[in-house]
């Protein structure tokens, strides 16, 4: 493929994205294609489709022997960034004609050719810089001081919020883009920028290049109870840069799991010299109260809000997020909770939801929560992405009995794995938060490129697992995107399974978490006897990152480390847990 036959693939209704925006198009010109991409994030997506299928990425680093031209490239970013953001209807004469010379010079050359062409890939990798520098602070609220200087984030933002229909993005919340399709290439915001390897995910700071949507349906969900700020003396440099923290209160619900929750719908049947493999489903039985369904209400009024009143004593202040395991509630239930606790005061809320569908089909879900200021909060779903495969050894450590075929020692879950999606949450002005749920962290497609793309300042693992020992698998998964991108990771189950788990444990260890972060710690986290929650308070603090083309953030980025773990306890027991 050529370079102009990738433009006109990824760009099929042109290039001015302005005149898409608006509601009528009277007399649109012909498709000229040499005219630069009018929106800095469609330019983004197609110049790093280029970098990325051409690998060139990997001549980005300065030459060690010519600092001094290397500084001057950098200046020449900065400007043409800076110019853009300052007149965001015209594109910096030094971007179209780097553009022009792409589609005109170079528009036969083969990707695999563009590596061998210097002037072709410096010539890249300042339009791919630009567009980039051009969208510092995007995907968050921009603070009045800087909007002047920050115009595209300060659109989108608008957009994200829908304070502006007029510059609605069509994508949105899925991709940044507005003329590529996310069919063809997604864009989204950036947290973490990777210290390690050499590859694209390097490249950036303020955007990630991320799969089409139809490989991976990922988007971008505000999470944010407050309004941005009113005026410029409401946000100051040292606010943006100051250490902050942030509050999660685990709930390991739930605490008791019958062996009768497990059941086998379909045994191992042989076809021909192979078989198909036998299937179990989860019953959420620990859904019942003295035999009747459990209620959001109930569940808020005698465990939920009582243990966030018992934070508020131990640190003075609510929690910001509370988080419940893999396959806790189901959907109905986690929404009766959800309008019970909206006046809580929390930012958002993240389970596991165990459904079965209409037609039969078993799903196993993470559901994100975002509560809004004065607003329904809104909700982000997603499937598991892999199914969970038992084997004797689990079966027999968990002590579950459900398939009478002494001849069989694997069952799968039997659960829907389609409609891949990722969301991520974008907590307080820069932060985002992604969540696996259980197996999905321990593959590598099709979440991990997304992850890695967009380096989520926190991955939450939700489980129905064992204890989280650091020895163990979760452990392992952990380490490796602490290291890329160098997001923390959480991985988080219930104290039912840890219970079951450590039945045949001389010396049990009861820990429900495993945290995990960028800057080295793992930290167990157990549950104390008599304990119902874990209050985590977690310390955000800014990091400062580089490109492989030495371009700096200036601190910008965040890096979340943990600071406090305390069991939370109730007075009065609670018969029905």
């Amino acid at each position: 493929m050529t370079i102009y036959e990738l433009i006109t693939h990824l760009l099929p209704e042109g290039t001015d994205a302005f005149d898409s925006m608006q509601e009528e198009h009277v007399d649109l010109p012909a498709i000229d294609w040499k005219k630069c991409p009018t929106w800095p994030i469609d330019l983004f997506a197609v110049v790093g489709s280029i970098i990325e299928r051409s690998g060139c990425y990997t001549l980005a680093s300065p030459d060690r022997h010519k600092l001094d031209e290397h500084k001057a490239y950098l200046a020449e970013i900065a400007l043409a960034a800076q110019r853009w953001n300052a007149n965001i209807s015209e594109v910096p004469d030094s971007v179209n004609n780097l553009w022009w010379m792409l589609t005109l010079v170079y528009a036969d050359v083969h990707m695999h050719e563009i590596a061998s062409m210097p002037d072709l890939v410096k010539a890249l990798l300042i339009l791919f810089a630009v567009a980039d520098e051009a969208c510092i602070g995007m995907g968050w609220d921009v603070d009045p001081a800087n909007a002047p200087q920050h115009q595209f984030s300060s659109i989108t933002f608008a957009a994200l919020t829908k304070a502006d229909q007029a510059l609605a993005l069509p994508h949105l919340p899925h991709s940044l883009c507005v003329m590529v399709s996310p069919d063809s290439a997604v864009v989204l915001p950036k947290s973490i920028n990777s210290a390690v390897g050499c590859t694209i995910r390097s490249l950036s700071h303020y955007l990630a290049l991320l799969p089409p949507s139809s490989v991976l349906n990922a988007s971008w969900i505000l999470s944010s109870k407050k309004p941005p700020a009113a005026t410029a003396a409401d946000a100051t440099a040292a606010d943006a840069t100051a250490p902050y923290d942030m509050r999660l209160l685990l709930i390991p619900f739930p605490f008791t799991i019958h062996a009768d929750s497990f059941k086998l719908s379909t045994p191992r049947k042989e076809l021909g010299h192979n078989h198909v493999p036998a299937y179990f489903e989860l019953e959420a039985r620990w859904l019942k109260r003295d035999g009747k369904p459990l209620t959001g209400e109930l569940l808020a009024r005698e465990l939920i809000i009582p243990l966030i009143q018992q934070a508020i004593t131990e640190t003075g202040a609510a929690p910001n997020g509370i988080i419940l395991p893999e396959c806790a509630l189901t959907a109905a239930l986690a929404g009766e909770l959800v309008e019970a606790l909206k006046d809580s005061k929390i930012d958002f809320l993240i389970t596991g939801v165990l459904d079965t569908g209409e037609n039969g089909t078993h799903y196993n879900r993470a559901l994100t929560f975002a509560f809004q200021e004065g607003k329904e909060a809104t909700v982000a779903e997603q499937n598991k992405h892999h199914r969970w495969r038992l084997d004797r050894g689990q079966t027999e450590r968990y002590a579950l009995h459900f398939d009478p075929d002494p001849n069989n020692d694997k069952w799968w879950e039997d659960i829907d794995v389609s409609q891949r999606k990722l969301p991520f949450l974008a907590l307080r002005k820069d932060m985002s938060l992604a969540t696996f749920i259980c197996e999905d962290l321990a593959r590598t497609d099709p979440a991990m490129t997304a992850i890695r793309a967009v380096g989520p300042n926190l991955v939450v693992a939700l489980l129905m697992d064992g204890p989280q020992l650091a020895v163990r698998w979760p452990g392992r998964y952990a380490t490796v995107l602490a290291e890329d991108p160098g997001s923390a990771v959480l991985s988080f189950t219930c104290a039912a399974m840890v219970d079951r788990s450590n039945w045949l444990e001389a010396k049990p260890a009861r820990a429900v978490g495993l945290w995990r972060d960028g800057a080295g710690r793992t930290q167990e986290i157990g549950l104390a006897a008599g304990s119902l929650a874990v209050l985590l308070t977690l310390q955000s603090k800014k990091k400062h990152q580089n490109t492989l083309d030495n371009r700096s953030d200036n601190s910008l980025s965040r890096q979340l480390t943990l600071r406090t773990v305390v069991p939370l306890f109730l007075a009065k027991p609670l018969h029905w847990l």
